[in-house]
């Protein structure tokens, strides 16, 4: 049995891996902002510790991973998974939702790097799971702010491998396709090989049995978005925008 520390558990992926992992027997302590929803999961996911609090605030971070710690023991796995998506048209740029969109997606992620490393690195052990994207491989239309955030995680988790691999820590990158979340119902284009957050936390879960650095699905989705990358610009730029309509 291990202790997991999820954020952004209130819904999504973050809701459906704490369910899941609970029913695997593990013990979940997870930081959300919504009180209700987090009490609503602890209800039916028995080993489940909900603790309120925003990953943009970096005193309530450690605050929340010192009552993890406090409640479950030594956290084995951090799963830095709560963020956000709003489509942005760039005709008009929305500063404060480009700052949110870094201040979530990123710099969450990293307030909770600061606030679990310490002690994984004084035991010599643990793992770092960090939540990105496909959106962070390329720029895709509509995703002016919140691709780049993906994309910095992706560089963020790489660097972290070389780093803290070394001192015992695994690190891995998780970029999945389309998963029906609250934020993906935004969306008003068709939304390819859409995934259940039951099926994507599933994917989440057999890949920390492993010691890959990048997960990414659902499996023929990700592998066609990664031919795709590889393309000269000219033939992406037409591509992308003959299937989602940004031409």
């Amino acid at each position: 049995m291990s202790h997991y520390f999820i954020t952004g558990t209130s819904s999504g992926i973050g809701a459906a891996l704490a369910g899941a992992l609970c029913r695997d027997g593990h013990k979940v302590s997870g930081m959300a902002r919504r009180h209700d929803r987090q009490q609503a999961l602890a209800s039916t996911a028995p080993g489940f510790t909900a603790i309120t609090g925003d990953v943009t605030d970096e005193q309530a971070t450690n605050r929340a991973v010192s009552e993890a710690i406090k409640q479950n023991g030594a956290i084995d796995t951090i799963i830095l998974n709560a963020g956000i998506y709003t489509p942005q048209d760039s005709s008009s740029i929305d500063t404060p939702a480009y700052r949110q969109h870094m201040e979530v997606n990123y710099m969450g992620v990293v307030h909770g790097l600061a606030a679990a490393l310490p002690a994984m690195v004084e035991r010599g052990r643990g793992r770092v799971v960090i939540i990105a994207s496909v959106a962070g491989w390329r720029g895709l239309p509509r995703a002016a702010a919140y691709g780049p955030t993906k994309a910095a995680l992706i560089s963020l988790a790489t660097s972290l491998r070389f780093d803290l691999e070394p001192k015992g820590i695994t690190v891995q990158v998780i970029s999945p396709g389309f998963v029906d979340t609250e934020a993906t119902a935004v969306n008003d284009f068709t939304m390819p090989q859409l995934m259940t957050i039951d099926a994507a936390a599933a994917e989440i879960i057999a890949g920390m049995q492993t010691s890959r650095f990048e997960i990414s699905f659902p499996r023929r989705f990700a592998l066609t978005m990664r031919l795709i990358s590889l393309l000269p610009w000219s033939l992406y730029f037409r591509l992308v925008g003959m299937r989602t309509g940004a031409k």
